[in-house]
């Protein structure tokens, strides 16, 4: 969805004035441990799994990330998803990093949270069930994914799932490389199950996730972070959820603040930049899509190794090579990705010691005090 469509959809579900964004957790009593409803809130980041040279769990890196994130006020942090590159992870790697990310959040006001998918409903119980054990708050997860399903085998496995594993949170992954629809109606049905938080919509589609607000009693956080930001906290979205956030943390600090203050109209100028720069270096511009001349060969790397190239050019966080079937920009290449970042967009290069600027427990959510109708 472009611009343009996107505003004309904002128009006709908001002109009512807000979205009705019911009250969490009003189907059903939440689980006695894990994430609830009422906290599925605010900006969940979706960091890279970082690899060393030899393609071994960079355990350093992930603490250092980890800090950094919650240091600058993210609600939660959600790893071994597809940006975490879940399909390129041992069962030892996956309960590694739960246990990382357990340690660097337990005492801390920051939601955990890991991915649970896989082609069996086996594979999935049992990396939530190992989630569970380690004590995170929520998995993300997805059904198993090969095949669509019927509504009646799609329900029947998110029971499945629940009744596993009570004492851990459950988000869905509703991915739209996935062919599995998540209407509302679908959502209702679930809403019994005590520990089914919502859903994280990892798609494009602006239509769909207004839809979720109005008619679903869970919590649906969009993926997207870039040009729908503004509006999505004016409409009173629940949060979001961000990769753009492993780049330019200061600049969704800074349009995030404006947000909070109602000064949309300056929070959309600072978003310009970044949706651009994002569009340009991670699918290219123009008809076919074009990448920059400076970047020559650019788009001969997958959009894992792009994306974590990316990472490592704006230095905020490390992310290092992809695993394989990934294959990793060459060091050449992203020297040459770092010099166009400094020569065309400056302004969005994180400062170095941008964690450390903030007062000690900033949120990047402000509480909402403006509407669709301010």
């Amino acid at each position: 969805m472009n611009r343009r469509d996107f505003v004309a959809a904002v128009g006709a579900s908001g002109a009512s004035g807000a979205l009705d964004l019911r009250s969490a957790g009003a189907a059903a009593e939440g689980p006695r441990k894990g994430l609830r409803r009422e906290r599925y809130r605010g900006v969940f980041a979706y960091p890279p799994t970082p690899f060393a040279a030899d393609l071994s769990l960079d355990e350093e890196a992930l603490r250092s990330n980890l800090r950094k994130l919650v240091r600058i006020g993210v609600d939660g942090i959600v790893l071994a998803g597809s940006t975490g590159e879940f399909y390129t992870l041992s069962d030892a790697d996956h309960r590694r990093i739960a246990q990382i990310l357990h340690e660097e959040t337990r005492s801390r006001d920051v939601v955990s949270v890991v991915g649970a998918q896989g082609l069996t409903p086996g594979e999935v119980i049992g990396r939530a069930r190992a989630a569970m054990e380690i004590g995170l708050d929520a998995v993300l997860a997805m059904q198993p994914f090969y095949l669509t399903l019927t509504r009646k085998e799609l329900v029947a496995f998110w029971k499945q799932l629940s009744a596993a594993c009570p004492d851990i949170g459950i988000i869905i992954y509703h991915y739209d490389w996935v062919r599995q629809e998540y209407p509302p109606e679908i959502f209702r049905e679930l809403s019994v199950l005590p520990n089914l938080v919502g859903s994280k919509e990892g798609h494009y589609d602006f239509t769909a996730w207004a839809r979720l607000q109005k008619e679903s009693p869970m919590v649906h956080m969009s993926a997207t972070d870039g040009g729908w930001l503004v509006e999505m906290y004016r409409m009173g979205a629940p949060g979001v959820g961000s990769v753009n956030l492993s780049l330019m943390p200061h600049i969704v600090h800074r349009i995030l603040k404006l947000c909070g203050e109602g000064n949309f109209t300056e929070a959309e100028k600072n978003l310009v930049l970044f949706t651009e720069l994002s569009g340009h270096l991670k699918s290219g511009s123009g008809r076919p899509f074009l990448y920059p001349s400076e970047l020559k060969g650019w788009s001969e790397y997958g959009g894992t190794a792009r994306s974590k190239a990316l990472v490592d050019a704006f230095g905020f966080l490390k992310a290092g090579p992809p695993r394989p079937p990934g294959i990793p920009v060459p060091a050449e290449m992203q020297k040459r990705v770092r010099g166009y970042l400094e020569s065309r967009y400056p302004e969005l290069l994180p400062p170095p010691d941008f964690a450390d600027t903030l007062p000690p427990g900033s949120k990047l959510w402000p509480a909402a005090k403006f509407s669709s109708t301010s």
